[in-house]
């Protein structure tokens, strides 16, 4: 009932009237159910005004009106962490001062009728909220949180609290962002779905397919043919086409099609010419193959469906094709690659995600700003209809009408309570783990992060600006049988690269003495003169020092110096640990390593070469022989010989 329109409404309440008497309700013959805080259709026209007034109606008429606060779904702290962010944002107050006329009952208020009592006994595993650096940007901040959110899941994945990436939800108030997410995950090697997304006919592969049905049509439009010409169908370059050059290929592919369009249909020419131009093949080689290749083939069953149903013409299946494309309201999801138990994260809408819970919900980008409000000269309101404002002047520029000016001003104010009812339903999914991510932080952020960041700052305050600065704090509620804290960790701080451990042993190696020799080194660097290096020999373990710390990179592989705290060539107790990494480096560089270690090395050389798995190089092979007729090396392969 909250999600139901005004003429929803009126059919409902003539099916429920006393016979002869529509203004009033018949005994026994109505029950509505429905939560007022979960309202948020108000784009499909759903007002939750229309649940509180059939409420209020029914109790007039001696109705019974029972509050449902068991919370079967959530682990008991995080449905205590929904009652606390609800209280704090949810104070009927909105947010401009309107009208005595107008009716306001769209402003909830939390009462305690409204607290969720848990019941559930599913385990808790975490409150996380991301903070974000205040000096950055949000085409920085944004990409940071995703790489935050990846390194959470693999950490999680990797000590079990996750056992399938299915349980595992992204709530987005909207997809416009949503790509940084998906980038991240990918990127990341965590398989991703987008359940529901809107925008398929975007899509590059399939608005290329629809000018391609554009360009049989009219071969003579240049904007039609450049566009085609430079797509992956003929892959021509825009100098090129600058240039005045043709692809005699495409073109012996495309004219037999374009002298048939008045008798072919759309489906064939898609699928003749994919097949022709391995445009399927190139699709599938991009990053997102899968998806492209299947949104391929949904393009061509929509227009063979198109032909089924009696538009077979094919100047009326591209015009089809372009108003869907060209309107905004068009919601047409992409081809569904994945079934319902794939074991894949999955990103929607908070709309989407309605009814639906997760055992872990992330919600990131609270910063998101509210989508733009209209800027056409008139508007639909609730309390007058359709308005309209008046031309004027030699531009014909409109006249803001006062009733379009205080409707805007009620819609303002109507999707300020909605937000606080999006945000509701989006932390209620969760069932064992909730993350929340700013996004970015900076002087214009969005309501959902004000309210969040506002909760905190009445329970701890300076908790986020410590997180901003890099310390992972955490904020501590208590109440209601309910202790449980939030760890705030910060999204800039929590993505550096990670340090690679050092071979210090900490037990015999004392930590000022290992701080001296670090300063001594920088030292020693610092008055050295910078040296240019032509090219670098980079291993598999090589990439990996890089990735993890570039100063360690720098210091053991480029300049072959030792870690700090360690003594160079000195034999430690691990000897196993010790001849690994000799073998190692004679297998990666085929070199003598930078250990002092002619033994250790020589027995090294031995096992790889015993293993089949390396032959000296020619430069090598004298020096390898010289080592291995030593006493030593005549040891190692007695040594070796037994071992066999």
């Amino acid at each position: 009932m909250p999600d139901t329109d005004e003429v929803q409404a009126e059919i409902v309440r003539l099916l429920a009237s006393e016979p002869g008497d529509e203004h009033r309700l018949a005994a026994g013959k109505l029950m509505i159910v429905g939560d007022p805080k979960q309202s948020i259709y108000r784009f499909r026209r759903a007002r939750v005004t229309v649940f509180v007034r059939t409420a209020d109606e029914i109790t007039r008429e001696n109705g019974a009106l029972e509050h449902l606060r068991e919370n079967r779904r959530s682990a008991p702290p995080l449905a205590e962490f929904s009652n606390r962010l609800s209280e704090s944002m949810m104070d009927g107050g909105g947010k401009v001062e309107l009208q005595p006329e107008v009716d306001l009952s769209y402003r909830i208020r939390f009462s305690e009728e409204d607290v969720l009592k848990p019941v559930s006994e599913r385990p808790f595993q975490g409150l996380t909220y991301i903070a974000a650096d205040p000096e950055v940007k949000a085409s920085i901040g944004r990409p940071t949180e995703a790489r935050a959110i990846v390194r959470l899941l693999k950490a999680w994945r990797a000590a079990g609290t996750i056992q399938s990436w299915s349980e595992v939800a992204i709530l987005m108030r909207g997809m416009t962002h949503s790509g940084i997410y998906i980038d991240a995950l990918e990127a990341g090697g965590i398989p991703v779905h987008v359940v529901d997304g809107s925008s398929f006919y975007q899509k590059s592969e399939v608005s290329d397919l629809i000018a391609l049905l554009e360009f049989v049509l009219h071969p003579d439009d240049p904007l039609v043919r450049a566009i085609v010409l430079s797509s992956p169908l003929a892959g021509m370059t825009f100098p090129q086409l600058l240039a005045g050059k043709k692809s005699e290929t495409f073109d012996r592919i495309i004219q037999p099609w374009i002298d048939r369009r008045d008798r072919a249909t759309a489906a064939e020419i898609l699928e003749d010419v994919v097949r022709q131009t391995n445009f399927d093949v190139v699709m599938t080689a991009q990053k997102g193959g899968r998806q492209r290749l299947a949104n391929i083939g949904k393009l061509i069953e929509i227009t063979r469906n198109l032909g089924r149903q009696g538009t077979t013409a094919l100047d009326d299946v591209v015009r089809y094709l372009r108003a869907r494309a060209k309107d905004n309201m068009v919601r047409e999801a992409e081809a569904q690659t994945t079934g319902q138990d794939a074991d894949v994260v999955r990103l929607l809408t908070v709309h989407g995600a309605k009814g639906l819970e997760f055992d872990v919900v992330i919600v990131p980008d609270l910063s998101a700003q509210l989508p733009r409000g209209s800027t056409s000269d008139y508007m639909f309101s609730d309390r007058w209809g359709l308005l309209a404002g008046a031309a004027y002047g030699l531009h014909r520029k409109t006249l803001p009408h006062a009733l379009i000016l205080r409707g805007k001003e009620e819609e303002k104010d109507q999707q300020f309570e909605e937000e606080k009812r999006l945000l509701y339903v989006a932390v209620t999914r969760a069932r064992k783990m909730l993350v929340l991510g700013e996004g970015f932080a900076g002087k214009r952020v969005g309501l959902w992060q004000r309210w969040v960041t506002e909760l905190f700052e009445k329970v701890q305050a300076g908790a986020l600006d410590r997180a901003r600065e890099g310390k992972t704090t955490r904020v501590r509620f208590r109440g209601r049988g309910q202790n449980f804290s939030v760890e705030i960790l910060s999204a800039a701080a929590f993505t550096r690269p990670e340090q690679l451990p050092l071979n210090i042993d900490i037990a015999s190696v004392n930590r000022e003495a290992a701080y001296r020799d670090f300063q001594e080194i920088t030292h020693a660097l610092m008055e050295q003169p910078a040296r240019r290096i032509a090219s670098v020999e980079m291993t598999p373990s090589d990439l990996s020092s890089l990735d993890g710390c570039f100063r360690y990179f720098y210091w053991t592989r480029l300049l072959g110096l030792a870690e700090p705290g360690t003594q160079e060539g000195r034999l430690s107790e691990n000897t196993a640990l010790q001849l690994g990494s000799a073998a190692h480096e004679i297998l990666e560089y085929a070199r003598e390593p930078s250990m002092d270690l002619s033994c250790m090395w020589t027995s090294a050389v031995a096992i790889a070469s015993c293993a089949g798995e390396w032959t000296p190089s020619s430069p090598a092979r004298s020096h390898v022989l010289l080592i291995t007729s030593t006493p030593c090396g005549e040891r190692a392969r007695r040594w070796i010989t037994r071992s066999r």
